[in-house]
């Protein structure tokens, strides 16, 4: 395989590992409140934690060896975040973001971009 489809893989792997890890912590979010916290609701995001975090450990550790820069990789990381989360929020708990959320999220944008340009 080449450069190119090591590439492929690791943004793959990074996708799904960050979609899954906020699918994960969105679903221990929306666990019933009962008044005590009950432990077992726990285990399934738990084990799609540990699945995700193994999907972005070989993402990480691909990327890197594919562009022989970590900042790349990170920025790929925080990017994909940065898109995807207010998709898999959405999706769902069916909430649009309120004005603060909104704007949050603009000048955390905005805050990226200058990151990353200058």
């Amino acid at each position: 395989m080449t450069k190119i489809h090591y590439g492929i893989i690791a943004v793959t792997l990074l996708v799904i590992g960050e979609i899954v890890t906020i699918y994960a912590e969105l679903a221990a979010a929306k666990l019933p409140d009962n008044g005590a916290i009950a432990m077992t609701g726990l285990i399934k995001p738990s084990i799609l934690i540990a699945f995700a975090g193994v999907c972005l450990i070989i993402a990480y550790w691909m990327g890197y060896h594919v562009v022989g820069n970590i900042w790349v990789v990170t920025i790929a990381s925080v990017t994909s975040i940065l898109v995807l989360e207010p998709i898999v929020v959405f999706a769902m708990f069916h909430e649009m973001p309120s004005r603060g959320a909104i704007i949050g999220f603009i000048l955390g944008a905005l805050g990226f971009i200058a990151a990353v340009a200058l």
